[in-house]
């Protein structure tokens, strides 16, 4: 090997090897504060799903960022984070959370800023569970778990079981709203099934393939379409980049392909002549009010625009280009968004001369497009950064693709909650933003085949 080859070579190395040993003599030496940091970042994992207990997450994110904070101020083990400072993707998730802090410095709407910004504070994860990262597995198990409890919920509310009712009785949410609850169930269901492609393993993918049913069914009930596209599109997207970087699994994402097509086909058998198309009616269903909303057909041709769905979120797409055009660089700041959207009267609920008028900021809406709402928010410096972060994270995961099956599942959420964020502005649901920082963790562990 040429000399040019092994100085290329080394930093990249050394640099994976300093981290593992950090993180092993910090186990050791504070191996009770070790323990107890693995169980709080596995409880956060857990909790942030299970959004009918919108506290639980809070409270083991406090508990994590407070420990992390014992462990570097008391604990001797500050170290453990140092190679977190030579990682790029660090960088710019903490610009991108700084930029758009700033934002609220020149928000016509502070209050409401502070509100939409509260959730970017799953941001923190990253450093706080860095130490014990190589503990990744046990953090994607635990949100698996959580997501299976609120599918056992869903089926028993199908099942029309005492004390488990629904508010929506053409969706069974478990008590969740269908935009995140939507997007956490295809998440779960796209990680199951590229654990299997990555990792097939006996009863471990039987584990898996029950799960994927689970969850299929929970993306069902929810009645989300958003979920129901980024389930679709992000499968084909797994299957080909898996293909690419792993070629090895050609076999396993064929089978997993070919069971996925008849598991579909005999279901769809099932439910119409078994169960009377309970599960197929309520998708027929939303597809209907969707044609009619685009349409003005029945009982949409005399809703007023904020009642919509479909035809809602075009005309907010439309007005989030109008204000990126008017503010490119800086955006409105947090929270100024839906005040400058006051001067679309489509949104209104009454006219300006109504003595009655009530501003469009007086309700709680978001932007329903992550991709337009970022830039519309904080400008293309903001969209740069998002943008950035997402790229690096993809980046990340896929060189850690061939000896990590855990990087095939972070990747396989990350892409979920990116196509999924065409339909909803995810980034401001305190839950969802965790579950895109569950798919950027895998970007942040140093590349090396070695554990602690």
């Amino acid at each position: 090997m040429s000399d040019a080859a092994v100085t290329t070579a080394t930093p990249d190395r050394r640099n994976a090897f300093e981290a593992i040993d950090a993180f092993r003599r910090a186990a050791t030496e504070d191996a009770f504060g070790h323990r107890i940091h693995v169980g709080l970042a596995i409880a956060w994992a857990f909790f942030f799903p299970l959004v009918m207990i919108p506290w639980a997450k809070d409270v083991a994110l406090v508990l994590l960022v407070g420990w992390s904070l014992a462990r570097v101020l008391f604990g001797g083990v500050r170290y453990a984070w140092g190679p977190i400072f030579r990682m790029p993707i660090a960088w710019l998730l903490t610009a991108w959370l700084v930029w758009t802090a700033l934002s609220l410095t020149w928000t016509p709407a502070l209050m409401w800023g502070l509100d939409e910004f509260k959730s970017f504070r799953s941001f923190l994860i990253p450093i706080a569970v860095f130490p014990v990262l190589f503990e990744f597995r046990k953090m994607l198990w635990a949100f698996l778990v959580g997501i299976a409890i609120v599918n056992i919920i869903q089926l028993l509310q199908a099942a029309g079981l005492p004390g488990f009712g629904t508010n929506r009785p053409d969706r069974y949410c478990a008590w969740i709203a269908p935009n995140p609850g939507g997007l956490l169930v295809a998440a779960a269901f796209m990680a199951h099934v590229a654990w299997i492609i990555a990792e097939r393993r006996g009863r471990v993918a039987a584990v898996h393939v029950a799960g994927a049913v689970l969850a299929g069914l929970g993306v069902i009930f929810m009645q989300n379409r958003g979920a129901f596209v980024a389930t679709s599109v992000g499968m084909v997207l797994l299957f080909v980049v898996v293909l690419i970087l792993r070629p090895r699994a050609r076999a396993t994402v064929l089978l997993v392909a070919t069971s996925i097509v008849f598991g579909l086909s005999a279901g769809i058998w099932i439910d119409d002549v078994l169960l009377d198309s309970k599960l197929s009616a309520p998708i027929k269903h939303r597809a209907t009010l969707g044609l009619e909303d685009l349409t003005n057909a029945k009982r949409f041709k005399n809703r007023p625009v904020y009642r919509r769905s479909v035809t809602y979120r075009l005309e907010v797409w439309e007005a989030m280009l109008e204000d990126i055009q008017d503010r490119p660089l800086l955006g409105t700041g947090m929270g100024g968004l839906w005040h400058a959207f006051d001067d679309h009267p489509e949104f209104n609920r009454s006219d300006r001369s109504d003595p009655d008028y009530v501003p469009i900021d007086a309700d709680h809406k978001h932007g329903h497009n992550s991709w337009l709402f970022v830039p519309a928010a904080t400008g293309l410096i903001g969209m740069a950064l998002m943008w950035g972060t997402l790229a690096t994270g993809i980046v990340g995961l896929a060189r850690r693709m061939r000896q990590h099956p855990e990087a095939v599942v972070g990747f396989s959420i990350l892409i979920t909650w990116m196509i999924a964020n065409v339909f909803d502005t995810l980034i401001l649901s305190g839950s969802t933003s965790c579950l895109l920082i569950l798919g950027l963790l895998g970007a942040f562990i140093p590349r090396s085949s070695a554990s602690p």
